[in-house]
């Protein structure tokens, strides 16, 4: 029951809860609502936290590899702290000892926005509404397919962004890119796994499985020439199981 898995793992809770006259095993009751607790990909980098793009350094939740299908407790202070002192370090080092080079290629683009513009205040709602409905714990083919088409016709429209400003533009054309690369991630994994969970259909209640080994792996998604997303799954890097005998010891 949902109450005694709250009492196993953070029976603090209950107890503050229970001192501000909510009693939860009397069977009083709250009113719940997901929240996004950690995201489980992000940049991919190297064990000196570089990435693709040269003097670009990544840490914290932006940074992917650290975590598998669910984020094992504590892990986070590995991606803010250590993973932090690292990537400053690397950025600090490559500072002193780079020169100014040339900028990076715009991104290409499909084809130019055509149509009636469009708040771009709407867009960002329109995408954040798409990310919770379809790419969030319940995952079916066909919602993370419908969820890219809306996006694509966003994305294809130009916008309007004249009140909001420049920055609040250029973010949202970030949102609408991870966006895109997260759908991407969500329709290539067709089974369930750690706390995501993938359906045949939205009316279906029972997940598909796990498929071992088929999706013992990770994605790599980089942009194609043509601007899409392209996707490369890979094999996660065995552990040297001697070493970490030897820090246990």
């Amino acid at each position: 029951m949902p109450l005694a898995r709250l009492e196993a793992i953070n029976r603090p809770s209950v107890d503050w809860l229970a001192q501000r006259g909510i009693d939860l095993a009397s069977g009083d009751r709250i009113e719940l609502a997901p929240a996004c607790q950690h995201f489980q990909g992000g940049v991919k980098i190297d064990t000196r936290a570089a990435t693709s793009v040269p003097g670009l350094f990544a840490c914290g939740e932006v940074a992917g590899g650290q975590h598998g299908a669910n984020r094992p407790g504590g892990n986070a202070l590995m991606d803010s702290q250590v993973m932090g002192k690292v990537a400053g370090e690397q950025a600090a080092d490559f500072a002193r000892e780079a020169s100014a080079g040339e900028p990076l290629a715009a991104t290409p683009a499909a084809e130019a926005p055509t149509g009636e513009a469009i708040d771009i205040r709407q867009v960002r709602s329109r995408i954040q509404h798409l990310m919770t409905m379809y790419a969030s714990i319940k995952r079916t083919r066909q919602g993370v397919a419908d969820a890219l088409g809306q996006l694509a016709h966003l994305r294809g429209r130009p916008w309007d962004a004249a009140d909001p400003g420049e920055a609040y533009h250029q973010e949202t054309r970030n949102i609408a890119l991870v966006a895109e690369m997260v759908l991407t991630a969500c329709g290539a994994r067709t089974e369930s796994r750690g706390p995501h969970l993938f359906f045949d259909s939205p009316e279906s209640i029972t997940p598909l499985p796990r498929r071992d080994p088929d999706w013992q792996t990770y994605n790599v998604l980089r942009r194609g020439e043509d601007g899409a997303p392209t996707l490369e799954a890979r094999h996660p890097v065995e552990p040297d199981w001697e070493l970490v005998q030897q820090i246990d010891a």
